[in-house]
Formats: structure tokens, sequence, C-alpha cells
């Protein structure tokens, strides 16, 4: 897939399914973009990138999340954080069904600006925090989620003009505060979540069986619980989670194999290659057979 650099300014819209605002307009030139995504269905994945001069801060809320960075794959779940710097190539290479994130673009470069009206001093400390995150991938915090959900209240409840703009300054600046101590703060030691565990598995080896008496027995949940954590968290019932797993991961046999389709379909656990077609084309809108001719043409 070809690499690109995603220029400013991009497209802003503002509709209930992706919302990209330009915090510009409220005089603060180091925010060209804050987004709210919540997709109802599967969108195709980007090519990789880069943003030259920002750095990148994606905090995902509902859904199962796989950023690819230099190469290296990072799963993300609800509550996780994923920063890339200015110089860093990156792709979210899916936008499954049910995906809900916050992100926003921050813009650090030339060195010479001062970063939200403060001093240089005190800009040059917030730049130099952002540049030395320990690490690309973390838990977040209430507080950082917070400052997400108060910067879209403040600009849609309060009306433009002077009194926004100190909001919205203020605002940013709690939600890069929140930031550089959520990444800071060390991981803590606990039991991975019996759910998430089954999730990543199913990612890994979608061709696996799962039957829903192993499910049940190994998340240690009723059914009715084992489907709602399973839609907290991936926005999917198990079975249809699984589905879209298999999904994913014939587009990627499709799209670098000549494996005939009978054979993805076996081998990815489908009981037969219309079984197969059927579930390609009910999650990407086209058959086995038109992806593969799209992705080799």
């Amino acid at each position: 897939m070809s690499k690109s650099v995603c220029t400013l300014p991009f497209e802003y819209v503002d509709t209930p399914e992706r919302r990209v605002l330009n915090l510009e307009l409220d005089g603060i030139p180091c925010v060209p973009a804050l987004g709210y995504s919540h997709y109802k269905k599967m969108r195709p994945s980007v090519s990789e990138h880069i943003h030259p001069g920002c750095l990148e801060c994606s905090l995902c809320v509902r859904g199962s999340l796989v950023f690819e960075s230099d190469g290296v794959a990072h799963n993300l779940l609800p509550g996780n954080v994923f920063v890339t710097q200015p110089d860093e190539w990156h792709r979210l290479s899916t936008n499954p069904k049910g995906l809900v994130m916050f992100w926003l673009f921050f813009r650090m470069e030339p060195a010479t600006h001062n970063l939200l009206n403060l001093s240089k001093a005190e800009s040059d400390a917030m730049r130099a925090a952002l540049r030395t995150m320990p690490r690309k991938i973390f838990r977040s915090s209430d507080r950082l989620r917070m400052a997400f959900n108060r910067l879209f209240k403040y600009h849609d409840d309060l009306a433009s003009g002077p009194f926004r703009r100190i909001a919205m300054r203020g605002g940013i600046l709690e939600l890069m505060l929140a930031l550089i101590e959520a990444a800071q703060t060390p991981p803590e030691v606990h039991v991975i979540d019996r759910v998430e565990k089954i999730i990543e598995t199913m990612r890994r080896k979608p061709q696996d069986d799962y039957s829903i008496d192993n499910l049940i027995r190994e998340a240690a949940l009723s059914p009715s619980q084992l489907t709602m954590k399973f839609k907290q968290i991936t926005g999917l019932p198990p079975y249809t989670f699984l589905i879209a797993c298999r999904v994913r991961s014939a587009q990627t046999l499709l799209s670098t194999t000549d494996y005939p389709i009978t054979k993805i379909a076996r081998r990815l656990g489908f009981s037969s290659s219309q079984h197969f077609a059927m579930h390609f084309k009910q999650t990407t809108g086209m058959t086995p057979s038109a992806w593969r001719a799209k992705e080799v043409h």
C-alpha cells in the first residue's frame, strides 16, 4: 500500500457518524483538527501516512481497532490511547462497524511557535513532554475522556466569541496535560479481562471453532452477560465479531495470495464457499471475487 503525506487543512465535516472540527477558527492554531468517529458500518482502511508537524492522539471508546506504525500492528481495545509523532508513518487498518473514537491533531511545529499562548519556557516544556512520551499505546483515564467530551460540549453549547475561545483553549490545555499524565502513568498490574483475552484470540485465530458453551465456560459468564460484554468492547455480539474477524483475514488472503475462494472459505472455518460469500458481501458490500479484482488491479 503506497505511503502518502496527509496535508492540512483537509475535509472538515460535522455529521452524526464523523465530526472533524477546525479549532483554528476558535483561535487555537495548534489544533487543526478535533475529531469524533461513530461508524454505523464498516469503512475501508486508509493508506499509511504521516501528518507533518502534528502529533496525533486517538482514544478508542468502543470497538476493536488495529493501528499500524512502522510495520508494527498495535491492537486497541476500549480505553486505549494511541499516539503517533509527526514523523511516524501510520494508519488505522480497521474501521469496523460500531467504532467509537475521539482523536486530535496537535501542531507542534515550528518550534519557535508558542503553544496555547504559553510562555516560551512553558511551551518548550510541553513540547518536550509530548515528544518524549514513554509509550505509543497506553490506558486512558477519566480525566482524558472527560477532556474530549468537554471540548465538544464547549463547541456545541457556547456562542462564538472571546469566552468560547478562552474555554476551548483551556480545554485543550487540560486535554494535553491529561494525555501526558496518562502516558507517564505506569501500567497497572492486573489480570487481563477474560473476555478481552477471548477477543484477542479470535482476532489472531479466526479460523478456530468457538462454540458458545466453550466461550461461556472460558469467560465464566452467562450467555447474556457474555453478549453484553462483547457488545460493550467490540460493538458486536460474539458470533458477529468472529465473522468480522474471518472476513478481515479473508480480505488479506484475497489480496496477497492466489488461493481459490473455496480454499479460503475452508481455511477460515466457513461451512461452504456460498456461506463465506454471503457473509463477505454482507460485511464489505462486495463479493470475494470482486474484492480480489479491485485489490489486485
